[in-house]
């Protein structure tokens, strides 16, 4: 129980994690009304119920045991959601896409739009500043002889996603269930501090971890990403129906 709250806290508090949470729950919460629901498409281990007021679902191929307090949570596959139609006010997938292969992206956008009623938020790393980031420290591991996490691994077996490409799919994924979608863009996390971030793990995991809280905490004063420096980007696509 206790190394259990402590993964928490350090999944809540850390700079990796909480950047991306904050910012996609940023954008959410004036979608997420009184009454609204939330589907936490390929939640991972406690996802965005932490940083969210909205009754939440998270569904992910994690084993039932691994999945923390505060979510109804749903094992499944982001390719085949286990739900109908419109099941939820907003469904949200952050960073999942990119662990995918490229020709089956658009068919889990597709998913996660089907399942949404007013909108869907969709965050992930893009653009060759955010895969050279990662190839650096895929480096830096590789000069010291360490093993690539897993995530690490995945992101680097496939192109990165491109912002075009996913607002395309949700575009037609859109029009396919007789919607039209407005789309919003924004960028997230700094792209300097990834870089700095990744510095430190390949150094070491007690310089990485400090380096990740510290910076986390420090979170609300730091520079903001913009389009030109941002390693992530968020996309927000609200539905109407297509009435022409």
């Amino acid at each position: 129980m206790a190394n259990s709250s402590l993964r928490q806290m350090v999944y809540s508090r850390a700079w990796d994690t909480r950047c991306r949470s904050v910012d996609v729950a940023r954008v959410l919460k004036p979608l997420l009304t009184e009454g609204a629901t939330l589907l936490d498409a390929g939640c991972g281990e406690y996802g965005l119920a932490e940083f969210v007021s909205a009754p939440t679902v998270g569904v992910d191929i994690l084993p039932d045991g691994g999945i923390a307090d505060g979510y109804t949570y749903v094992r499944g596959s982001i390719l085949s959601l286990p739900f109908a139609d419109r099941s939820f006010t907003v469904a949200a997938s952050v960073d999942v896409l990119e662990h995918l292969p490229e020709d089956l992206r658009p068919a889990a956008v597709e998913q996660v739009v089907a399942v949404a009623d007013r909108a869907v938020v969709i965050a992930f790393p893009t653009g060759k500043q955010a895969r050279q980031a990662d190839e650096v420290f895929r480096e830096r591991l590789d000069k010291r002889g360490e093993m690539l996490p897993d995530w690490l691994d995945e992101h680097l077996r496939q192109p990165y996603p491109e912002t075009d490409a996913i607002v395309e799919a949700i575009n037609k994924a859109a029009a396919a269930g007789g919607r039209i979608a407005q789309i919003s863009i924004y960028p997230s996390e700094h792209l300097s501090i990834a870089k700095l971030l990744r510095w430190s793990a390949a150094r070491s995991k007690y310089i990485y971890l400090i380096a990740n809280l510290t910076v986390g905490m420090m979170l609300s004063v730091l520079p903001k990403p913009t389009s030109g420096n941002s390693y992530r980007t968020i996309i927000v696509a609200e539905f109407e129906d297509d009435r022409s």
